[in-house]
This record gives structure tokens, C-alpha cells and sequence, in this order.
């Protein structure tokens, strides 16, 4: 979310300096209802003050009472709503339990309860006695999706938080429900109208007469319309007074007047720059200058507020003012009439200045600038996709039409870009396709380039290698930059992995990560470091993972969550392949609170469990082997069938299956495992022929096991992928014991134990279970074994058997290292029971407020708390040495 820089003007309450008189009832009813009900509602036309009845009566709320301000705008849907809100609430340091770009993702996903559930969570343990939420304008909102959202937000609302919403029109939801539970407060134009005594007071103020016949008579042709009589004061008071009554309801006589009776009274400079800047939703200096090119513009824009020309003022730093949207629509419609020629120009200046890339991408669709618009969007992508924000990046290419969606090389290939972290390889294969053809188009070799190494990687994952490999070898063919260039190096080492040489993944992993190091961005090191872990038993693999790791951390930006994700994951395989068990534990737990942060994301999921049941596995903690194993079965539902990732997610079902003797689970999805896409691959073929070749071994099929195992470890350390060549002279060992040849047994695992010796990577080792390993070690050798080796086995048993489930020893920790705190997360929480705020803390340990709201998320995880006041009372209750 950090990518984005959110417009503040729409996230902060407007203040409308002077010129308000006193409105007793009104203000004593929204007050007491902006404390005591649940929802509070203003629904009249425009006009009738609802955003400044609001917004005074937040000013007069008791003390301590927490507000967060949201204006809707016809921009936003429901991820770029939530964004806003996310952002209101920053100040607030709602404790959060997993990563607000998360929420995102579950809106896309159509998960809007959790989402819901996940925000009123962080309301929940928000210290504060109330708060008040408010939506200003939810009437221009169309997406109805966050209606949905606001109905599951209201029935979970926390009973110490408001919902005020100010709309034209009464919102889609449940309101019957509310009603009769008398936990709504409702606000219509009668309720906003001024009274008699209203008008009067306001004619006095403004006119410093007291004249109760003028009031009336404004009184009976506005009918209190708060609007109508702004105008009627802020004008000539003479005209307004006797203009026709049916003016102030109909919108074109109202732009007449206000052309007539308002702007033609302006000087000419301030009426062209109101005109130009009414394309601007908020008004500051710099802004207004560029679009109206006048040097002049803080002075014309105190000059506006002097005037009070249908503008609030907002809190910040620098002068931010929004017109009224009646008289902004006045203004636009007017410049658009005058000056059609000059619109799509201003459009574009608004562009350069506008940080918000929705925004920025609106006005350059407005403009009709298709080429500047898609090139926005493009720029915009990478850090996006970093932050995990490719919803986000989703909504911004569906706000072109459908004919440039559908032809743009652009859009299609930021498309493909936000596919590719789910891993939906024949949709990012598809729209690569279409991208390097647009591209070739337009003769931007370069960029088609790109999109065809995308779109061999896609191809690859889908089961076309040979296909693949061809379309990637024409790219090398041509000029190539860094990126380029990575990516058929990634193709190579997949390639080459699964067809050899044995030193060939090792070799092009060198090559990725020296040209990632060379100047690649987060979002590329994250698209490259998913499942490279499939061949860490190859030479040198290991050593380009931890590599790999290394440059990914040092490229950590501020939200870069998932990259930081995959980080852990591949860590968590390189301490499984060295055997570092014991170390595995805290970092699971670091895993785990990765992927909740994330809001569980199904492909992070079952790469997270992957792991664990290898993990169990080495253990020999079989019940965990069981559960894990379902667990991950259950999520290949989610995963694309027309990739590989099904076939991946199966080897590791199968190998668990398999080393813990469940022969039904194996007869269960060894079908499946067969016919999945990338079954092709000599690798994985010979994964096949292994599972087969175990089944036959376990059913008795001593001859038709040997003689596949024999041909299988001729190639099983060429193709090796994790634990193959493993498992292939493990159970070929035992096969030519159960045939009565220890020589040929010792021969097909003496390879594997002096492998294992020179490297000490011992965990190939323990994946084989402790009953293999027990097996191998107590069988009638005789002289075929050396000593050196039979011991090497025994002792490998022994440390199997440590760290069987139950016995392996944890060191003796503090209370606070019982919790699994770690020394920052220490030093965040002692200044946060010290009552410092997440910003405070963030400048005082030199982190960033997203990395410090990360660790006081893990803080409330580890200690199984709700909210910061309760990790500060744990903190001070306990002696932390």
C-alpha cells in the first residue's frame, strides 16, 4: 500500500472556517448519536450540509474519542475504499493481525467477511473508548461490493464504534435490521433543513441586520435547503432573495445562477483558474499552478477562501482546500462548454502531478491519453506487485474500456505479471502471448522480448518444455537487458533440472542471482524464488539458495511481505537439507505468522506445508505426517490444473506417504500424480517409476521392484530433484538385501552415505524415516560394508532418533523467550508499554512504521493477546532480563 500515495485530502474531515452559526438541536442529536448508536445515517440531496454537520460535530466529540474520515469519491471501488480506510486508521495503531494489503487480496478473492472480520479485529483492539468511523458521499461509491463489506462490518461492530455515513441516497443495506433494534440514528432533509430561527440567525450574521421578512422570504423559496441560502448570502443578497423558487432544485437554472450571479462577478484571473482547477479534486499550490499555469496561485487561492467560494479548508500541512461538488460540477461542465479544446491538456497536467496511480491513470482515461494511461499503469506495476498490491493493480487496468483492455500489450502483460504470484502459469502464458505480439506491433522489440522469457517460463510450468526451451533459446538469440536475461537463466536452470546435465541448475541459479544482484528490483527476485528449493540436492544449488536469501533480505523494502515470505521458506529448506532441526521450529513459527499476515494466500499455503511435512517426516512424528499431508491434498483443489504446481504438491503427498508405509494414500494419488501436467518430464518420470517400484517392494514384488531400481539409479543423481536419488539407492539397498545380495546393497548406498559425508547435509538422510535407516543399519553385511560407512549409518540413526517427535531437547529460556520474542520484537514492545506510538517507536529503533506495525502484530501472536494495553501490562509484569 506504501506504492500508492493515498490523496490525504481524502482521508482527513474538511473545516469550514467562520460563517457557521450555532444549530442546537441538530448538533445535540448527531452528537449523542454519534456516541450511543451503532449507525448513524444523513441522507439528503446535495446541499443540505451533511458533510459539515459532520464534520463540526466530530470537533465537539469528548476527548480521547477516535476518529477516522473517509471521503468516497466515484474512483473508488471496494480494494481502493479499504485503502483509504487503512490509511485513516494509521493513526489510530489499530493492532493488526495480518497485513493490511492482505485484505486486498481476500476482496478479490471474494473473501469479504474475512476481510471484514479481519478489520474489525483491529477496531476491537484499538485502545480507545470510542470511535467513529465516517463515510462522506458513499452515494457516488457504485461498486456493491462494499455495501456487502459495510453489512458484515456493521453486524461484527464493536460496541465503543459508530459508522456515520453521509450519501444522497439511502445505501443498500440492511437497515430494517437496525431499526428495529433501534441501533440506527437517521438524518434526512428535514432533519438538515435550518429552521425559521435558523434562517434568521444566518441572515443576521451574514447581512449584520436583523430582518426577519428577508429571512422568510429566503426561508419560503430555499425551504431551508442549506445549499440555497449559501448561495443566496455568498452572492447578491438583493437577487438571491427574490430569484424564482424553483431555481434551487433544478440543476441547470442553478449553474444559470451561478454563472450569472457568482463567477461573472470574479475577475477574470480567478475565474480562469477556478475553471481549470475544478479538474482537481483537492486544491494546493503546487497542484493549481501547474494545471492553470499561474504563478499567482497562493494568492488566488487565499483569495478564494477570503471569498468563500464553495470551499472547505482540510488539516494539513500545506494550504488543501476541496470545492463543494455542486460547484465543482458547476465549473467543470462550464469549462468543458467554453474551452472543449483545453480539457484534455489540463487532464494530462493533472496527471504528472497526481501520486495516487488510480487517480493518475482516471485522468489520463478522461484525456483520452491511451498511450500515456497504459505507460502509467505499467510504471506503476512493479512496485506494486512488491507490496502485494496486484488487486489494486487489477482495478486500475479494468478502468479502460473493454476494447484497449483487450488489445493493449501493456495491460496484457501486467496481466500476466499479477498472475504469476498465484501461480496461474496458463493465464500468464496466455496474456504474454497476446503482449509480444502487441508489442512486436508497435515495434517495441525490446519490451516483446520480455513478455516472450514471461511467457517460456508460463509455458514450462504448463508442460510444454521442449516448447518452451525453443522460444526461450530465440530470445537469448536477440539483444537482451538484465531482466531478459535473468529470466532465461531461470528457464535454464528448470529446464536442465529436469532434464541435466547434474550440474546445470547449479551453474544457471549462479547466473540468476549474480544478475539479480547486479540491480534487480524486489518484485524481480520475487518472481524468481518460488520452488527453486525442488533442486537443492543438485551440486552447488544450496549455495546460489543461501545466496539467493541473502540478496532477497537486502532488497526488503517497506510492505515487500511476501518476498520477506519466501525468504523464510527457502530458509527453512536449507536448514531442513542440512539436517538443522532443531532450528526448524522458530522458524516455522515464522512462517506460519508470515502466512497469516498475508491472509493465508492458498499458494503460500501449501508452499509453507511442504516443508513442515518433511519437517514431521525427519521426526518421525507420523499423526503430523497424516494431518499435513491432508492438509496440503485439501489445498490442490486451489491450485491452476494447467500448471505444474499440482504435480509439485503430489510428489511431496507421495513421498510422505510412501516413507511412512501408508500404501492406500499411495494407491490413492498415484493416478492423479501420473497424468498431471509435467508428468513428461524425465524427472518426473522417474519419479513415478520410484513410487512404482516402492509399491511393487512393499507388495512383495521383490524381482519387478529390483529390476526397476536398477535402472532407475543409473539416473536418479542426473535428475535428482530433493530426495530422488535418496530414495532410489535406499530402497534398492533393500532390495537386493531382500534378495540376498549385500554387496549390491552396500554398492547402491555407498554413493549416497559418501555424498552425504563430504557435503553434511544430512537431511535427504532423515527424510528417509527412522524405520529405513534402522533397517539398513541392522542388516546382515557381513564384509560387504566398510566400517567407516556402517558406522556413518548407525550414527545417523542416532540422530534420527533425537530428534524423533518428543525427544529432542529445547534449550531453557527467559519468560520472554518462552514467548518467542526475539530482541527487536523486545525492544518494540518495552517503548510500546512506555505508551509510544508505532511512529515514535519506528524513528527511535530506526525502522519503518510498517516494519514496527509487523512486529507488534508477531508480539500479540506470540503472546496470545489481544491489544498493545494488553502486551504492556504483560510487559510489566514480567522481570525481562
Amino acid at each position: 500500500m506504501q506504492t500508492i500515495s493515498l490523496s490525504r485530502a481524502k482521508i482527513q474531515a474538511p473545516r469550514f472556517r467562520g460563517g457557521l452559526i450555532e444549530r442546537e438541536d441538530l448538533e445535540q442529536h448527531l452528537g449523542d448519536a454519534l456516541t450511543k448508536r451503532r449507525l448513524v445515517l444523513l441522507v439528503a440531496p446535495a446541499g443540505y450540509g451533511k458533510t459539515a454537520a459532520l464534520s463540526r460535530q466530530l470537533q465537539r466529540l469528548p476527548a480521547g474519542c477516535a476518529v477516522a474520515w473517509l471521503t468516497a469519491d466515484e474512483e473508488d471501488d471496494l480494494q481502493r475504499l479499504l485503502s483509504h480506510l487503512i490509511e485513516a486508521l494509521e493513526p489510530l495503531d489499530p493492532p493488526w493481525r495480518l497485513a493490511p494489503e492482505a485484505l486486498f487480496e481476500l476482496v478479490a478473492q471474494g473473501r469479504l467477511r474475512e476481510a471484514a472480520s479481519a478489520l474489525l479485529g483491529a477496531l476491537e483492539a484499538t485502545e480507545t473508548a470510542n470511535g467513529v468511523i465516517v463515510l462522506d458521499d458513499l452515494h457516488a461509491v457504485a461498486d456493491a461490493r462494499v455495501f456487502e463489506f459495510l453489512g458484515h462490518v456493521l453486524e461484527g461492530l464493536p460496541q465503543n464504534w459508530t459508522l456515520a455515513i453521509a450519501t444522497r441516497v439511502e445505501p443498500p443495506l440492511a437497515l430494517g435490521r437496525w431499526r428495529a433494534r433501534r441501533e440506527i440514528a437517521e438524518f434526512d432533509e428535514t432533519a438538515l433543513s435550518f429552521s425559521r430561527r435558523e434562517v434568521q440567525d444566518l441572515w443576521r450574521h451574514a447581512t449584520g441586520k436583523d430582518d426577519p421578512e428577508q429571512a422568510d422570504r429566503l426561508l419560503e423559496r430555499t425551504q431551508g435547503w442549506v445549499a440555497g441560502l449559501s448561495l443566496s448570502l455568498e452572492a447578491s443578497q438583493r437577487l438571491a432573495a427574490t430569484a424564482p423558487k424553483g431555481i434551487w432544485h433544478n440543476r441547470r437554472h442553478l449553474f444559470e445562477y451561478l454563472a450569472s450571479e457568482v463567477l461573472e462577478h470574479l475577475p477574470g484571473e480567478l475565474q480562469v483558474f477556478l475553471l481549470r482547477c475544478s479538474l482537481l479534486a483537492e486544491l494546493t499550490v503546487p497542484r493549481c499552478e501547474q494545471i492553470s499555469g499561474n504563478a499567482c496561485a497562493a494568492r488566488l487561492l487565499e483569495d478564494i477562501e477570503r471569498r468563500r467560494l464553495f470551499v472547505s479548508v482540510l488539516d494539513s500541512d500545506e494550504l488543501t482546500m476541496r470545492l463543494h461538488d455542486l460547484f465543482r460540477d458547476f465549473l467543470e461542465e462550464r469549462l468543458r462548454r467554453l474551452h472543449p479544446e483545453e480539457v484534455p491538456a489540463l487532464l494530462r497536467l493533472a496527471a504528472k502531478g497526481e501520486t495516487d496511480p488510480v487517480r493518475r491513470t482516471l485522468m489520463l482515461v478522461r484525456a483520452g491519453a491511451w498511450d500515456e494511461a497504459q505507460q502509467s499503469v505499467a510504471d506503476a506495476t512493479p512496485d506494486m506487485l512488491a507490496c502485494d498490491e496486484g488487486a489494486q493493480v487489477i482495478r486500475i487496468i479494468e478502468q479502460f474500456p473493454a476494447d484497449i483492455q483487450a488489445r493493449s500489450p501493456f495491460l496484457a502483460y501486467t496481466r500476466g505479471l499479477c498472475a504469476w504470484p498465484h501461480y496461474q502459469y496458463g493465464a500468464v502464458r496466455a496474456a504474454m502471448e497476446h503482449a509480444a505480439a502487441g508489442f512486436d506491433s508497435l515495434g517495441q522489440h525490446g519490451n516483446a522480448q520480455r513478455a516472450r522469457a514471461m511467457q517460456a517460463l508460463a509455458m514450462f510450468f504448463c508442460g510444454r518444455m521442449e516448447e518452451a526451451r525453443r522460444l526461450s533459446q530465440a530470445v537469448r538469440a536477440r539483444p537482451m537487458d538484465l531482466e531478459i536475461e535473468t529470466l532465461t537463466e531461470l528457464l535454464d536452470f528448470w529446464y536442465e533440472g529436469h532434464h541435466g546435465p547434474v550440474d546445470g541448475p547449479g551453474d544457471h541459479l549462479a547466473k540468476v542471482v549474480d544478475l539479480l544482484v547486479q540491480g534487480g528490483g524486489a518484485e524481480l527476485w520475487f518472481r524468481c524464488m518460488p520452488r527453486v528449493n525442488v533442486f537443492i540436492s543438485r551440486p552447488g544449488v544450496s549455495t546460489q539458495i543461501r545466496r539467493l536469501i541473502h540478496g532477497a533480505r537486502a532488497t526488503l523494502g517497506d510492505g515487500h511481505w511476501s518476498l520477506h515470505a519466501n525468504a523464510n521458506l527457502m530458509e527453512a529448506w536449507l536448514l531442513l537439507w542440512q539436517g538443522r532441526l532443531a532450528e526448524l521450529e522458530a522458524l516455522f513459527q515464522r512462517t506460519e505468522e508470515d502466512s497469516r499476515w498475508l491472509g493465508q494466500p492458498a499458494g503460500l499455503r501449501i508452499r509453507q506445508l511442504t516443508p513442515k511435512i518433511m519437517y514431521h517426516l525427519a521426526c518421525d512424528d507420523r499423526d503430523a505426517v497424516r494431518a499435513t499431508r491432508d492438509a496440503i491434498v485439501a489445498h490442490v483443489a486451489f491450485l491452476d490444473h494447467s500448471s505444474d504446481m499440482p504435480q509439485a504438491v503430489l510428489n511431496a503427498v507421495l513421498t510422505a506417504s510412501a516413507a511412512i508405509g501408508d500404501w492406500p494414500a499411495v494407491r490413492l494419488h498415484l493416478p492423479a500424480f501420473r497424468v498431471a501436467v509435467g508428468h513428461e518430464s524425465p524427472s518426473v518420470q522417474l519419479s513415478i517409476r520410484t513410487f512404482e517400484a516402492q509399491q511393487a517392494l512393499q507388495e512383495g514384488r521383490t524381482r519387478e521392484a529390483l529390476t526397476a531400481l536398477r535402472e532407475l539409479v543409473t539416473r536418479s543423481a542426473s535428475l535428482d530433484s530433493i530426495f530422488l536419488d535418496a530414495t532410489v539407492r535406499t530402497q534398492l539397498a533393500r532390495a537386493e538385501l531382500a534378495d540376498g545380495s549385500p554387496t549390491a546393497a552396500w554398492r547402491a548406498l555407498e554413493p549416497l552415505i559418501e555424498r552425504v559425508t563430504a557435503s553434511g547435509n544430512i537431511g535427504q538422510i532423515l527424510f528417509m524415516g527412522v524405520q529405513v535407516l534402522t533397517e539398513l543399519s541392522l542388516a546382515p553385511w557381513e564384509s560387504a560394508a566398510s566400517k567407516e560407512g556402517l558406522a556413518t549409518l548407525r550414527h545417523w540413526v542416532e540422530t534420527a532418533r533425537r530428534f524423533k517427535a518428543g525427544s529432542h531437547e529445547r534449550p531453557r529460556a527467559s519468560a520472554a523467550q518462552d514467548a518467542g520474542l526475539s530482541t527487536r520484537e523486545l525492544e518494540v514492545l518495552a517503548l510500546l508499554a512506555d505508551g509510544q506510538s508505532n511512529k515514535l517507536i519506528a524513528r527511535a529503533l530506526d525502522l519503518s512504521p510498517h516494519t514496527v506495525k509487523r512486529h507488534v502484530a508477531r508480539i500479540l501472536d506470540r503472546l496470545d493477546l489481544a491489544s498493545r494495553m494488553q502486551a504492556a501490562a504483560w510487559y510489566r509484569t514480567r522481570s525481562i532480563g
